[in-house]
């Protein structure tokens, strides 16, 4: 039933120089935010983007606008506000980048954070929904485990029936075991492997540290320990910054989501780490290594010889994913 595909570093080809042969419109909803606005900085920077829209409902965002338009650069930048703006911001766009909402932040409690959250990815799903052609979507706005079977379920209701092009960005999740692997191993971050799996979240996340490459001898504790740092990296970080979370490596994490995408598009067949629909391993959304070509996800990678301690996680994260995508479908049934 599984099928091992090994790649020496899924990253290996995003980090440097992506190599596009056609130029794209990228829209990034919710560019107004922590995140959105160094994703929006970081795509600024992409040659190969021929035009980048940024469009949020915050009062600023006119300045941050003109702010990114100020670095000299290929991409035409365009910008709109409000919510009446939303389809027009994103009509002609051939990736769509949602990284609105608010992330876990100080004096805010966590059930007002989802509701807003929710909210954004509602709007923007029916506004997905409205396009005469679906192009790519990602999803950053967390939580990506409920949130993007939202989004999925609007857009179904909406005629879209493949959402093979729907994405949760989940990238942090491997960029993070990667380089917490190597920095535990003394090994170059850049020529290590630590492909995650299950869902986006301290309880869903799976660092296959046993298929780890280059792999290294770690004993059972040094592997626990491991894991728990790279299923809690969130919290760390927004613990060590005041409540604030990891928008940095995340927008990080969104530009490479983006090159990956650019070059599907391309017609080269590309890995990308994302949280997609996947019915392969018992439960209607997954997240791992996913090749995507210019029509979308399609298989994704398994494994073999997982160890004991990661199939009691994986077991584990199955069933909180369960519990997060049937939330998801009653916040839809709520609207109808």
């Amino acid at each position: 039933m599984f099928v091992t595909k090994r790649l020496r570093s899924q990253w290996s080809s995003l980090l440097n120089l992506p190599l596009y042969v056609k130029h794209y419109n990228v829209a990034v909803v919710g560019g107004g935010s922590e995140m959105g606005q160094v994703a929006c900085m970081l795509l600024r920077g992409e040659p190969n983007i021929t035009k980048l829209t940024i469009h949020d409902t915050l009062p600023y965002i006119t300045g941050t606008i003109m702010d990114i338009s100020h670095i000299p650069s290929e991409p035409k930048i365009k910008g709109f506000t409000g919510d009446t703006n939303l389809y027009k911001a994103i009509e002609d766009a051939d990736i769509i980048l949602a990284t609105g909402g608010i992330c876990e932040t100080p004096g805010i409690p966590n059930k007002d954070i989802f509701l807003t959250n929710t909210t954004f990815i509602k709007n923007f799903a029916k506004a997905v929904s409205g396009l005469r052609h679906i192009p790519f979507v990602g999803i950053a706005t967390e939580p990506i485990n409920t949130l993007v079977p939202i989004a999925a379920e609007i857009m179904r209701c909406s005629g879209d029936l493949s959402l093979n092009k729907l994405f949760g960005i989940t990238g942090i999740d491997a960029l993070r075991a990667q380089t917490l692997y190597a920095t535990k191993c003394n090994l170059n971050a850049n020529n290590c492997t630590v492909h995650v799996i299950g869902g986006h979240s301290e309880k869903t996340m799976v660092p296959l540290l046993s298929q780890a490459m280059p792999l290294v001898n770690l004993d059972q504790a040094l592997i626990q320990e491991l894991t728990m740092k790279i299923r809690s990296g969130d919290e760390i970080i927004t613990d060590a910054k005041n409540g604030h979370g990891p928008a940095l490596a995340n927008a990080y994490g969104v530009l490479l989501f983006t090159r990956a995408i650019l070059r599907a598009l391309d017609g080269k067949l590309t890995p990308v780490h994302a949280y997609v629909e996947n019915n392969d391993f018992g439960t209607s959304f997954f997240s791992g290594l996913v090749y995507v070509d210019k029509n979308g996800a399609g298989e994704m990678a398994r494994y073999t010889n997982l160890s004991e301690f990661e199939c009691d996680l994986l077991e584990e994260s199955i069933n909180s994913l369960r519990i997060a995508i049937d939330s998801s479908k009653k916040v839809v049934e709520v609207d109808h």
